[in-house]
């Protein structure tokens, strides 16, 4: 029938978001993290370790990216 729909046109669609794009967002929110414990906490050990515990987040988020991601061939490699 003409000018009906079966009603999937208004349902919402969920996109899965790219694994590097969720990675540099982890990214990002670690980094203010960390700007804001240099700026807040008094003490400069704490904020190391929340430097260090900031960069750890960061290498591992990298790496969960990298395993999702599949490589795709490009003109220099053929």
């Amino acid at each position: 029938m003409t000018g009906q729909h079966d009603g999937a046109v208004n349902e919402p669609t969920f996109i899965q978001a790219e694994p590097v794009v969720v990675a540099e967002a982890v990214r990002g929110v670690l980094v203010a993290v960390v700007a804001a414990g240099w700026l807040v906490i008094p003490d400069s050990t704490i904020a190391l370790i929340v430097s260090g515990v900031g960069l750890i987040g960061s290498i591992v988020s990298t790496i969960f990216a990298r395993r999702r991601v599949t490589p795709v061939a490009t003109g220099r490699d053929q």
